[in-house]
């Protein structure tokens, strides 16, 4: 999630949120995210579009992952709106 604190979507902060409900359809469980925490700053600059694409490992690529479906680590890719640059600069590594 970006954090916008401008017009035009204007935000230089990316935080991450997680929901353990593996169907959000069902009841309240699409109102059920954990409370966000910030994982990128970049003072000066406007961050949109962050993603969370598979790190393209045999392991990724045999158990099929996308952005839906992650391993234990993935890269987090976002734009630089800014500059007109989509960016990989980041990995993250989930635990439980």
């Amino acid at each position: 999630m970006g954090k916008v604190e401008g017009p035009s979507w204007e935000g230089d902060e990316l935080y991450i949120s997680f929901n353990q409900n593996q169907d959000l359809g069902k009841g309240e469980n699409a109102q059920q995210w954990s409370k966000p925490k910030l994982l990128v700053k970049k003072p000066g600059h406007i961050l949109w579009y962050p993603s969370l694409q598979p790190m393209n490992t045999p392991e990724d690529i045999a158990n099929k992952r996308t952005c839906l479906k992650l391993g234990k680590k993935a890269r987090l890719f976002f734009k630089y709106s800014d500059k007109g640059e989509y960016r990989s600069e980041y990995t993250i590594e989930f635990e439980k």
